[in-house]
């Protein structure tokens, strides 16, 4: 363990460094995000209490909506960074239904108080260090009987927790009011050194269709996508996102429990009656905390008028809800646009397109297809179909037995014909960038991707594609952020909440994924579907038999063997088995030339590294490896192997490192690379 700085404070028996965002252990340093040190510093200035989730709001995020699940990440990191058992806590004992208190003894380190004020002085005005420090030493938050406990130690350490707090406040006036005080209680952390979010939020519900004729859904569902799609564009204003909205479609729901369930306060209802080419367009915007109407119209017009109507009802959200200082910029940014199209008819197979792409499947994506084609065929410069094709198409693999290589190639043609027409098109720069980060064109991903969330930020998709890319690349926690910031946008999203599972996966972070796994479960994502790390989990959890017959399925709808899966999987837990289960693999790939990308996952799980780089480099040479599987805790006996570091530069990763920075899994020293 590292000689400590005078920069931190011990915690029981480990160092915290607040400002480095770092714990020392006597197995080394450990690094964690500063949201999850943000949570410790609050346990710490109120040691022995119970901390609520309202106060871990509040301080934390700004009192920004989060979900419970965000805040228990955080706990878990502290407590996986300190060694401590929820069970048995040592240092963080959770309340039930009220929050988290800090049990540790917390103590200053070799820095006295004096030299730790000194430290603060150099940075706070003097008002302020007078009034902080009179707000430290007043402590009579605590019972008389355990202040002699707990009030030296958290004197010194609250003073650096001002310091912490000045460091990473941007000007002094922002450090000076991030600290408050309350009748000299201590009180540090009830305001986090960041701008405060705005809170303004919609959810935009399925319109209902009206008309006798069911087939009008489409126009119904697309007018629903169109205003979600403006209103994305509209700053300040949190929309949520299409999969999570349509969830409730024909449930009948109360607003408000709807609302409350997609953390929104505003919901807008409609519906559309069509006859002919006339449709009829009722629309109300409800405030959700009140259930009172703030706006409702009625609109009767020509289908050709369809997308002056979209403007008109999205710019009306944004004057009632008032979302930005700059109303009319946001208002002349949705009604200032073009006419996507003059063809009617090009519009509507472009949104029968969407329809069917929305429902999933072989059939349905190979039908939106032909439609996405008859639109374009109707009207080559409309772009948005060029967009729509490039997505199924690249949807297309996960849903049949089309070759990836055939119909990525369509995906990017595409792609590229979409921006052609209209550079701004988010979604196309996103499918360019998954479809290189297949290829392992890290470079061009990364840029493509940041092209993507320029254009489109409260895109979920984008960000949950993101998170896969960054997991490829090594940026774990990244990539976990990434995926909670789609979960925010699309919160009952099946594979978006599958795949904040799989970042906790290979994050180690496994209670944590499990619930995630089973979150995206319950709203209806199938097992069946090509899932290896929901096997590793359950593998993890010594769960042998749902392990088995869940990775039977994913081969046995590959047409491959399965007879090897079981042995590997009991060996698993009794080393013993191993040289059976090695036998069962070899006899599968003789068999059945069981692809090298799968035989990895059984050599690491046998902890078999020559077996595993040996498959692995033959994996490399039609890119079927899947990446981010050497970066999750399972994958450590590779990690290492001297030989890992060749693999990283056979991937390509280690010159995408030099350019874009070393993630904390993989560090250069010394002109060697060494992967915890």
């Amino acid at each position: 363990m590292k000689e400590h700085s005078n920069s931190g404070f011990l915690l029981g028996d480990q160092h915290i460094e607040p400002a480095r965002c770092a714990i020392q252990t006597t197995e080394g340093e450990i690094r964690i995000e500063p949201r999850v040190m943000d949570v410790l510093m609050l346990l710490v200035t109120h040691a022995g209490q119970v901390v609520t989730r309202e106060e871990f709001i509040k301080s934390v995020w700004g009192g920004t909506f989060v979900t419970d699940e965000v805040l228990s990440r955080c706990v878990y990191r502290i407590r996986q960074a300190l060694g401590d058992n929820p069970k048995q806590p040592r240092f963080i004992e959770t309340v039930p239904k009220r929050g988290y208190r800090l049990i540790a003894p917390v103590r200053k380190n070799v820095a006295t108080a004096e030299e730790v004020t000194a430290s603060a002085q150099d940075t706070l005005p003097d008002s302020a260090i007078t009034q902080q420090m009179r707000s430290v030493t007043g402590g009579r938050g605590l019972a008389k009987r355990r202040r002699l406990y707990w009030i030296a130690p958290v004197a010194a350490v609250c003073a650096l927790v001002i310091v912490y707090l000045v460091r990473h406040a941007s000007t002094p006036q922002e450090a000076y009011t991030a600290i408050v005080h309350d009748n000299g209680e201590n009180n540090l952390a009830s305001v986090h050194p960041t701008a405060i979010q705005n809170r303004d939020s919609i959810a935009v519900l399925p319109f209902v269709n009206m008309s006798q004729d069911p087939e009008h859904d489409y126009v119904s569902d697309g007018l629903t996508e169109e205003l979600i799609g403006l209103l994305t564009k509209v700053s300040h204003l949190k929309v949520v996102a299409r999969t999570s909205t349509f969830m409730f479609k024909g449930k009948g729901e109360d607003v408000r429990r709807i609302a409350e369930l997609l953390g929104v306060n505003n919901v807008l209802e409609g519906s559309v009656r069509i006859a002919g080419n006339h449709i009829r367009v009722a629309t109300q915007l409800i405030d959700a905390n009140t259930g009172y109407h703030i706006w409702a119209e009625t609109l009767d017009l020509e289908f050709k008028d369809i997308f002056t109507v979209q403007e008109k009802i999205a710019s009306a959200i944004v004057r009632a809800l008032k979302v930005s200082l700059e109303t009319g910029d946001a208002v002349q940014g949705i009604t200032g646009r073009e006419a996507p199209t003059a063809d009617m008819m090009a519009y509507r197979f472009y949104l029968q397109g969407l329809y069917h792409w929305k429902r999933r499947g072989e059939s349905s994506i190979r039908k939106s297809i032909d439609l996405f084609r008859a639109a374009i065929e109707r009207d080559p410069t409309f772009a948005q179909p060029y967009q729509a094709l490039a997505t199924a198409y690249l949807v297309l693999p996960f849903y049949s037995r089309e070759s990836s290589a055939t119909a990525f190639e369509q995906a990017a043609a595409a792609a590229n014909n979409a921006l052609k027409l209209e550079p701004s098109l988010g979604k196309a720069h996103a499918v360019l960038a998954f479809i290189s980060l297949k290829r392992w064109d890290w470079s061009t991903a990364e840029r493509q991707f940041q092209l993507a969330l320029a254009t489109e930020p409260n895109d979920p998709t984008i960000h949950q594609w993101y998170s896969e890319f960054l997991s490829y690349v090594g940026y774990l926690d990244a990539s976990t952020t990434e995926a909670l910031r789609a979960r925010e946008l699309d919160p009952v999203s099946p594979v978006v909440n599958d795949r904040l599972g799989v970042t906790y996966l290979w994050s180690g972070e496994y209670e944590l994924a499990a619930e995630q796994f089973q979150t995206a479960t319950e709203l209806g994502l199938s097992r069946d579907a090509y899932d290896q790390a929901y096997a590793l989990l359950l593998l993890h959890d010594g769960q042998i038999d749902e392990a088995v017959s869940l990775y039977e399925k994913i081969l046995g709808k590959l047409g491959l063997d399965t007879d090897w899966v079981r042995p590997v999987a009991e060996a698993t837990k009794d080393p013993a088995l191993i040289p059976r289960a090695l036998e069962a693999v070899a006899l599968a790939r003789a068999d059945s030339s069981l692809p090298d990308s799968i035989v990895l996952y059984a050599a690491v799980l046998l902890k078999q590294p020559d077996l595993a780089f040996e498959v692995a480099e033959n994996a490399l040479a039609d890119k079927s490896l899947t990446v981010e599987f050497i970066f999750g805790p399972e994958a450590k006996i590779l990690r290492r192997d001297p030989r890992f570091p060749r693999l990283l530069t056979a991937l390509g990763l280690d010159k995408h490192w030099h350019e874009h920075g070393w993630p904390e899994i993989c560090q250069l020293q010394l002109e060697t690379v060494i992967c915890n």
